[in-house]
């Protein structure tokens, strides 16, 4: 997938040099005003294909760092209601608090009182990733904030000091392009096989 987007770029790149010459060509009145859309089309066409072939690039990523984190924490011990544990790669709190999608609204008003900008939420409930690998996420929202920026530390300091869950991840796992996030509500589990 990735060997296919310099191909991808490629194509972008000539069909943009091929708009540029027809334009010039129509401006001498060398060729009609069509031939110039024509190639309007084919560079709107590999624009499309590359941003799909980077979507589905940033997706498999995605699927790649969600399976290695569920790893990660599936290996880990349970943390007792209230537990708090700070690691290398993760900061894990189990809240006593109740946490629903419908607390979002909430917090992204205090986060935007703190710091001016939108919650940059990157899954809100379940998403396609989520449903691939199996895990109830329905009831939970990722931030993308690193834990430890000023947003991060912010974000779980608010968190913890109102008692709501959350998994804090530092790292990302090698050849994902992102990983780091907080992920707001109770770990996700596996979904029961149908």
């Amino acid at each position: 997938m990735a060997r296919s987007l310099p191909l991808h770029e490629a194509n972008v790149r000539e069909a943009a040099e091929a708009v540029e010459e027809r334009r010039m060509l129509q401006a001498a009145g060398a060729l009609p005003p069509n031939y110039v859309a024509e190639a309007e089309q084919a560079l709107a066409a590999a624009v499309r294909e590359l941003a799909e072939a980077q979507g589905a690039l940033d997706e498999a990523d995605r699927l790649i760092f969600e399976a290695e984190l569920q790893k990660r924490l599936a290996r880990l011990a349970p943390l007792p209601r209230g537990g708090y544990e700070d690691t290398a790669t993760l900061v894990r709190f189990n809240g006593p608090a109740p946490w629903s999608l419908g607390n979002v609204a909430a917090l992204e008003q205090r986060f935007l009182e703190a710091f001016g900008r939108a919650l940059p939420i990157s899954a809100y409930g379940q998403t396609k990733v989520h449903d691939r690998l199996g895990l109830d996420h329905r009831t939970a929202v990722d931030v993308a904030v690193h834990p430890d920026s000023a947003e991060g530390q912010w974000l779980m300091k608010y968190l913890r000091g109102a008692g709501i869950p959350f998994i804090g991840v530092r790292g990302a796992v090698p050849g994902a392009s992102t990983g780091a996030h907080v992920h707001v509500g109770p770990a996700s589990p596996r979904l029961l096989a149908r």
